[in-house]
């Protein structure tokens, strides 16, 4: 499996969802990363975790929102939205992607945010920092 950019991934879930909220970025990227290491033996996308036991951020995604000019933040709905064409990504890797958006797509902040927290593979995401 190649890997995608995680600007390119996060510009996906954005055109997906139409308006998402960075909270639910980083736990869908760590479900999608988790899935694909099931199914394919290696993560989406790379990246950096800070974090502790009940919670973790992704380093570089408000950055990313910030500085590209695709994304916008609705101020009003307190969430990005994605103005440019629709990101390409490999067919592969938007397949687990609307696998973890269908998944997750009624679950509150909260229980997404347990759904990553709880599982027996968090402590290992933070201790070894990340997907790197």
């Amino acid at each position: 499996m190649t890997e995608t950019s995680i600007r390119d991934i996060i510009a996906y879930l954005v055109w997906r969802t139409g308006c998402i909220h960075p909270f639910r970025i980083s736990r869908i990227l760590v479900l999608a990363n988790w899935r694909a290491i099931e199914e394919r033996g290696t993560p989406i996308a790379k990246f950096r975790v800070q974090g502790f036991e009940a919670g973790f951020y992704i380093e570089g995604v408000k950055e990313i929102i910030e500085e590209d000019k695709c994304f916008k933040i609705n101020e009003e709905k307190k969430c990005i939205e994605y103005y440019c064409q629709p990101p390409k990504i490999p067919e592969e890797h938007s397949r687990i992607l609307d696998k973890v958006l269908e998944q997750t797509k009624n679950l509150s902040d909260r229980e997404l945010n347990r759904l990553v927290t709880r599982d027996p593979r968090y402590r290992e995401l933070l201790e070894k920092g990340g997907f790197t």
